[in-house]
């Protein structure tokens, strides 16, 4: 099933930040969205004219959707006031929601997103709900009561002093004192090329410290003036890698690295300002087309339902210089069979491949020309008829040669796969196949450069039926 999660923010009109980027950085990250607005605003990305705030109709909002979707995680951002506050707590508490805060109180437009006073009753009545907590400095120092400013040079005592004062708000008392939490400084200090934000991991069972500290530095961007809407980003970003079922290591992890890459790439509105661009690349809209050139080549003809293996079938395609999962599109939710034909189960989307992701990027690091891999059913006639009647290459992989210890890590089985052919062709061939092992179903792989290429190969064996 597609994961999903819910933001609960202010709407924004620029949609550089508030409920606007949060749904578009959900869909980027290839979760659903689900939204509940808790005020109107009236801003650009630099002036903040004021908001209106929907309290009055934020339970049945959240009543209507909580009831009826099984919602996990949850974003929150912008909190008028303490009608909202007890609606949005109270809803945490009911639905066992997994949150996480973006405790703003000032817009990045300048501007109070609040009535006047709320922190108070936000650190003592919501903060002890929370499970990931993103101030920024400023914001950070405030529920601290302290002041670190930041410097050229990063103060690791001091930020940790501040990350230990305010944990102490995330729990209620020392019997909830059991639940792994974060807490998120963003930009907590600078210098002269890069930014930092400071994460706090706090993890009660932990034999050793309970506290685990790290920095992430991402490098400054080369534009003049505030980008609108950062937090926001950042924020949804993580939620949306917890619902797809990540830790809160990794997820923090996942969104350092999704905002870092985003970071680097503004929308200039004209005189009003700037937003981080959330929208495709170019390489990016080429790989998802490739992929759909491939999939309707597929599905046209109804031949190809017999090349679809129990697990279904992915068609995977990779950036240039891909590194990480996140770099690799894919049908979310693969391939079936409806009514004899190949059939699409979910749209194309970066970050929904998994086997074909990692069998792509293991095989770059040895020929960077392949961006494409297809996985096909096995049958040992098949594999006769190919071999003897076209010019691919196949190379039989035996898993029972794989060593022991990686068997059951399947990162470590693509990595053993492609080396495998590599020690003994010298190359990665056209199709890479195995007759399984226990739990393990026989497969085709098909690989290649482009989506051209990939047709030519695919004609060569559909044309073999």
């Amino acid at each position: 099933m597609k994961p999903y999660c819910l933001t609960i923010a202010g709407s924004d009109p620029t949609s550089g930040a508030g409920i606007q980027a949060d749904i578009r950085t959900f869909d980027r990250i290839g979760v659903h969205p689900f939204s509940v607005i808790t005020a109107i605003t009236y801003q650009t990305a630099t002036e903040f004219l004021g908001y209106k705030s929907l309290s009055d109709d934020l339970d049945k909002q959240l009543d209507v959707i909580l009831s009826s979707y099984p919602i996990k995680f949850v974003k929150i951002g912008m909190i008028t006031d303490i009608k909202s506050l007890e609606i949005i707590k109270n809803a945490i508490i009911s639905y066992n929601l997994i949150a996480i805060l973006d405790p703003l109180s000032i817009s990045s437009a300048g501007g109070r997103l609040s009535s006047e006073g709320l922190e108070f009753e936000l650190e003592r009545d919501l903060f002890p709900y929370i499970t990931i907590l993103t101030p920024n400095l400023s914001e950070a120092n405030f529920y601290a009561h302290m002041e670190v400013r930041n410097d050229i040079t990063i103060n690791l005592d001091q930020l940790q002093l501040i990350a230990k004062n305010i944990t102490k708000s995330l729990y209620l008392d020392k019997s909830s004192f059991d639940k792994e939490k974060a807490l998120i400084i963003k930009s907590a200090g600078s210098n002269e090329k890069n930014i930092f934000d400071f994460v706090c991991f706090i993890n009660p069972k932990s034999r050793k410290d309970k506290f685990e500290y790290k920095l992430y530095g991402k490098p400054k961007i080369q534009v003049k003036g505030n980008v609108h809407g950062t937090g926001c980003v950042f924020s949804s970003a993580i939620t949306a890698y917890l619902a797809k079922n990540y830790s809160i290591k990794e997820a923090v992890d996942k969104a350092e690295g999704f905002f870092n890459n985003k970071f680097q790439n503004v929308i200039d509105l004209s005189t009003k300002g700037k937003v981080l661009d959330l929208t495709l690349s170019n390489d990016e809209i080429q790989v998802i087309s490739q992929i759909k050139e491939l999939y309707n080549y597929i599905s046209s003809d109804n031949r190809f339902a017999i090349l679809i293996p129990e697990v279904r079938m992915n068609i995977s395609g990779s950036l240039p210089d891909a590194k990480s999962k996140e770099e690799i599109a894919g049908i979310e939710g693969r391939v079936t069979i409806i009514d004899g034909y190949p059939y699409a189960s979910g749209d194309v989307k970066f970050g929904v491949s998994d086997h074909t992701a990692r069998l792509i990027l293991e095989a770059k690091k040895y020929d960077n020309s392949i961006n494409f891999v297809i996985n096909l059913k096995y049958s040992p006639e098949w594999v006769k008829l190919i071999e003897s009647n076209t010019d691919l290459t196949l190379k039989e992989i035996i898993r029972e040669d794989q060593p022991e210890k990686m068997r059951n890590k399947e990162d470590s089985t693509m990595q053993w796969l492609i080396k495998r052919s590599i020690e003994e062709i010298g190359r990665i061939p056209d199709i890479i196949w195995d007759k399984g092992s226990m739990g393990k179903e026989p497969m085709l792989r098909l690989f290649g450069k482009d989506s051209n290429d990939m047709k030519l190969k695919l004609k060569k064996i559909i044309t073999l039926f």
